[in-house]
């Protein structure tokens, strides 16, 4: 006679479910029959911090009750396995970040929060409401301007994320949650909570229509920041006060991240490209902020301390965090794990670029960081630069992008 798992004492699955530490086995446990579901926690407090997923792309285009198949895969960079998570939250909608465990969806002109571990939703401020000015309390309605994108970048066939970069001060459950967004439009570097009816922009778009110029943004110590071509401007919501750093990005030849160094550091990801500016080079330079009495200036740095950075190139993400949160001393400190999408299968050779009808893949790669000066003509990049997978995947380039995202339960 085989034994009945379903009638295990609940106090015994209570103790084991207590006794895992990793996401995707404690929903596997969740899922075995109802009895081992309703002896674990929705919200378990006891699971450590986990190393990030890559959420694979998938066709957003499908609605939902359009035959749409809502299965969305996620690439665990901790077991090298795929995690298949059924998701039809996310059909019609394309991820534009991550932040807290969080995806943002934009689905036109609305923009939602998704845990995608507990499947619970959150909506934000329509991009059809005319935003606030930041520190402006009686804006002219003439002032209020729409998003100059949206709807007629849907006319013309786009269809890349409005957001260019997403961050959640916190997660949205906390009632001081504040989100933030760089939107690829007039609009700039914007804010806003939950429940809110509006977003606030923090500086009135230009009267001639021109772009703002911002190159990537974060939340840092208690702040926002932004940086373009040649300054860093600084927003204090608590004073409503912004600091203007003049300050000249240090490479021409590269794409750029702002993100959390160790203490109060803010640090500059350079990812180097070719010559021809065209492809991105597995080669990486870190500076620092640092204030001194001429002035602010970007001082390169030797890597980032007792910290993993994550960056996914695409759709431009990059973030940071310490790894004894993760129990990754194994791997040891200064690392940095990257993912690049590649043209796996060209349909279209008499076509430069990518194509539509092209497929396209994903290499994830990781290096440690030099914490010494490397010559120029130094062979360090060529033999620190591991890579871990080779070809994840064959997506039509009509697909969404990958997205790094670090489950959790809250």
């Amino acid at each position: 006679m085989e034994p009945d798992w379903s009638n295990l004492p609940k106090d015994i699955l209570e103790t084991v479910s207590k006794k895992i530490t990793s996401i995707s086995d404690y929903l596997r446990f969740r899922a075995v029959c109802i009895p081992w579901r309703s002896a674990s926690s929705p919200s378990p407090r006891h699971l450590p911090p986990h190393l990030p997923w890559l959420m694979l792309p998938y066709n957003h285009h499908l609605n939902q009750g359009n035959d749409a198949d809502s299965s969305r895969f996620f690439y665990d960079f901790s077991t090298s396995r795929i995690r298949r998570i059924d998701l039809p939250e996310t059909c019609g909608k394309q991820f534009c970040g991550s932040s807290q465990g969080w995806l943002a969806l934009e689905s036109g002109p609305e923009i939602s929060l998704l845990n995608p571990i507990t499947r619970v939703q959150m909506q934000l401020p329509s991009l059809e409401m005319p935003p606030d000015i930041w520190g402006v309390s009686d804006v002219e309605s003439e002032e209020r301007m729409p998003l100059d994108i949206w709807p007629s970048r849907l006319h013309r066939g786009l269809t890349d994320p409005i957001i260019q970069r997403f961050i959640l001060t916190s997660k949205p459950t906390d009632p001081d949650c504040v989100v933030m967004a760089l939107f690829k439009t007039n609009w700039g570097l914007a804010f806003c909570q939950i429940g809110d009816e509006s977003w606030t922009i923090f500086e009135a778009p230009a009267p001639d229509g021109t772009g703002n110029g911002l190159i990537d943004a974060t939340y840092h110590n208690g702040l926002f920041y932004c940086f373009s071509f040649d300054e860093v401007k600084v927003y204090n919501l608590n004073n409503s006060t912004c600091e203007v750093m003049k300050i000249i990005i240090p490479l021409e030849q590269a794409d750029y991240h702002l993100i959390e160094g160790e203490v109060e550091e803010l640090l500059l990801v350079a990812q180097h490209r070719a010559p021809h500016g065209l492809s991105k080079r597995d080669q990486f330079s870190i500076y620092k902020l640092v204030i001194e009495e001429d002035g602010p200036d970007w001082i390169e740095t030797r890597g980032i301390g007792e910290r993993m950075c994550f960056i996914c190139e695409g759709i431009e993400q990059c973030f940071t965090f310490p790894i004894e949160n993760f129990q990754m001393q194994v791997l040891g400190e200064n690392l940095l794990c990257y993912a690049s999408p590649l043209i796996v299968e060209k349909i279209r050779e008499d076509y430069w670029g990518w194509h539509p009808e092209d497929n396209f893949g994903y290499d994830i790669k990781m290096v440690k960081l030099p914490t010494v000066e490397v010559p120029y003509f130094s062979n360090y990049w060529r033999d620190h630069v591991i890579e871990l997978v080779k070809n994840l995947g064959s997506y039509p380039t009509v697909y969404s992008r990958g997205l790094w995202i670090t489950p959790s339960f809250f």
